[in-house]
């Protein structure tokens, strides 16, 4: 920015920093970190008297201080970090660790398989303790996944067990839960991948199903009703639960009991009570993990030679020739009407699937958008009755999840119709204001713009 504002200010000829503006630069934003830091500092400590005197639930600030991605894991984490009950109060230190791994490894998910199981491993020589081992490198190897910016490596797992096989052998179980949404199909599925390396790093053998338990997986696919991005169809789900070296488990989260196969082996709590209502967080992660996500966990399979993972590379390119025989075809734009399904009563609709009038796509980024929000001209926002407001969650067909409205004017506004029969578009918000007693219909919407990437990656 500063380079940037130095070339402007010398007219019409740009010149280059010298070396003693750019050390005089770099010490001003240096010295601006430093004050951020100190005053960031003394809030804390004025918190902390505060909640010192006791009329708050915790006598201190929960929050914790952290300066980057290894930090805040090894904060977010530290509870699962010690093992008080094996005589270890201090913490596995990992922030350095992961520091260096990131420099090292060509992606982030490389670095964060490496963590997890150096982690499970560090833990299993202090306690000797299989489950409580891959329990951390798991939520280590999530939270590096995710940033340590999301609820996921707390709230995403409940439990990892160690159960047995019918012939006795020791796999790992992983409890699912709700919350593991927010990580994203990807992270689910290496989710998995990651569970399955420290299996193998602590020698443990892989999941082997029985026939009742492939089938009440089916069952629960056939009865959830929750939101999923794709939904397979059982000889997918048999293929992927017969074939995983994981358990994929969860939490029961429907009010719905599966009638078929309502108490199964391993479907189980702690405490051996069957299981017996849909576990929405199997759902998640075979369904928007395993499923969606094949052709990327097969890059890391790959990769990384991991035995046992052929079915993703089955699955990944079942996917790819079903993309290569529609590119043979005449393309045509299917109607989606996913976002029509859920409506509630008192939300407005601005458009119906597929349909002349809606708003019109146009492919770009605002400067007030960023991710997965939309450009939308400040007259459609009064033109829809003033329901789009800056930050308004809205719906959409494509590219299949919601966006966050933002206002844009350098789109195109509605086209109405006025009562005069004067037909038109309308390019600004004063405008829209001068016509709107006259209007008789809204012709099209105007333009909504969303990024390119927003339908590459989605």
């Amino acid at each position: 920015m500063f380079a940037r504002w130095v070339e402007m200010s010398g007219g019409s000829v740009g010149r280059p920093i010298s070396p003693l503006d750019s050390e005089r630069l770099q010490q001003e934003i240096d010295a601006y970190q430093s004050k951020l830091d100190d005053q960031c500092e003394s809030l804390y400590k004025l918190a902390n008297e505060a909640r010192s005197k006791g009329f708050d639930l915790s006598e201190t600030v929960e929050i914790p201080r952290a300066i980057d991605l290894a930090d805040r894991a090894e904060k977010l984490l530290l509870d699962y970090l010690i093992a008080p009950e094996y005589g270890f109060e201090d913490p596995i230190p990992i922030a350095e660790d992961i520091r260096t791994l990131l420099k090292e490894k060509d992606s982030r998910e490389d670095a964060a398989i490496d963590m997890a199981v150096k982690v499970a491993i560090q833990m299993h020589d202090r306690t000797g303790d299989v489950q409580k081992s891959i329990d951390t490198g798991l939520r280590v190897g999530l939270a590096v996944l995710t940033e340590a910016v999301l609820v996921a490596p707390l709230e995403g797992i409940g439990q990892v067990r160690v159960m047995n096989n019918l012939d006795g052998t020791r796999f790992v179980s992983i409890d699912f839960c709700g919350p593991i949404r927010a990580a994203g199909g990807t992270a689910q599925a290496l989710a998995v991948l990651i569970a399955d390396m420290i299996r193998r790093a602590l020698n443990l053998e892989k999941y082997e199903p029985s026939i009742p338990e492939v089938e009440r997986v089916k069952e629960e696919f056939g009865l959830y009703r929750g939101g999923l991005q794709y939904k397979p169809p059982p000889e997918e789900i048999e293929m992927i639960v017969k074939a995983c070296p994981i358990m994929v488990n969860g939490e029961e989260t429907e009010d719905i009991e599966c009638a078929g196969f309502p108490e199964v082996r391993n479907i189980v709590e702690p405490n051996n009570t069957p299981r017996k209502r849909i576990r929405g967080g199997v759902m998640l992660v075979i369904g928007e993990g395993l499923c969606l996500k094949a052709s990327k966990i097969q890059k890391h399979t790959e990769r990384l030679n991991v035995p046992g993972w052929d079915f993703i590379s089955t699955f990944a390119s079942r996917q790819k020739k079903a993309d290569d025989s529609e590119g043979l075809k005449k393309r045509k734009l299917k109607t989606d009407d996913r976002f029509m399904r859920d409506i509630i009563a008192g939300r407005p609709v601005f458009g119906e699937p597929n349909t002349a009038g809606g708003f019109r796509l146009r492919y770009g980024r605002p400067r007030t958008s960023g991710l997965a929000a939309a450009g939308v001209h400040p007259a459609s926002m009064h033109a829809m009755g003033d329901f789009l407001a800056v930050g308004t969650q809205m719906k959409i067909e494509r590219p299949g999840k919601a966006c966050a409205v933002v206002p844009c004017d350098e789109l195109d506004g509605p086209t109405i119709l006025l009562k005069s029969g004067r037909y038109g578009r309308i390019q600004s918000a004063e405008m829209w204001h001068r016509v709107e007693d006259q209007l008789q219909s809204i012709w099209d919407n105007g333009e909504l713009m969303i990024g390119y990437g927003e339908f590459a990656e989605n």
